[in-house]
């Protein structure tokens, strides 16, 4: 790549923390949530959203294209009392609906990809992405450290990370990222900590000649407009 046009696009995630009694469904000591949302009221399901300004580099009709993606995170995940749980990260050019996220992901799918159809006849997940829109996702299955006896902590450690997402060429002003954690279930859980992470995407920053910018412009404000 041209070191001139190089560029790298990153975002920059909190941790959080937060508590309960294991009897209860939902977080009920919020005081360290750190900027992170409570996605569904009584379930343990949080969210964090975000954005990346791209509107300097617009304002010249400039062009970004994706190399690639990676999530960096702190060293330790802990889930005391929990069986396990799912992370999703997720950089999209339009922002996205995190209670139809959570659904699209419990119905074995996610932004980008075809929904369950049980899942969208009961009216949830029902707005399916575009592919281009998902510029690049992460999914990470977190389950409890067997080897730790007793893991009273509840350190978790990856079981599974996939990566997804189109990594097409943005010429929108902001790209949207969502981080969502699911964990399997809220019984028997009393405390759930977050480490912090960031979403890196290398790349280059350039021209495109004028009528391709025009439809890849074009293209990104219908989309937007879907939403």
């Amino acid at each position: 790549m041209d070191a001139d046009r190089d560029r790298t696009l990153r975002i920059e995630i909190p941790p959080c923390d937060v508590q309960k009694d294991a009897e209860i469904p939902e977080w009920t000591n919020l005081d360290a949530l750190n900027g992170w949302l409570v996605t569904l009221p009584g379930t343990t399901v949080l969210h964090w959203t975000g954005t990346i300004d791209l509107s300097g580099y617009a304002r010249d009709y400039k062009t970004f294209y994706p190399a690639g993606g990676v999530v960096q995170r702190g060293p330790v995940f802990t889930e005391q009392g929990g069986e396990g749980s799912i992370t999703y990260t997720v950089i999209s050019s339009t922002p996205l609906d995190p209670v139809q996220v959570f659904y699209q992901l419990s119905g074995f799918g996610g932004p980008g990809f075809i929904n369950l159809n049980s899942v969208s006849v009961l009216g949830f997940g029902t707005n399916q992405q575009d592919w281009n829109q998902i510029l690049f996702a992460e999914s990470e299955v977190n389950v409890p450290n067997i080897n730790i006896s007793p893991n009273t902590g509840g350190i978790q450690q990856p079981l599974e990370r996939n990566q997804s997402g189109s990594l097409s060429p943005t010429a929108a002003q902001v790209l949207y990222c969502l981080k969502i954690v699911m964990p399997f279930a809220s019984a028997g859980v009393t405390r759930m900590s977050i480490p912090a992470s960031r979403v890196i995407l290398p790349g280059t920053m350039d021209q495109e000649p004028e009528l391709e910018y025009m439809m890849r412009l074009a293209r990104s404000v219908e989309l937007a407009n879907q939403v």
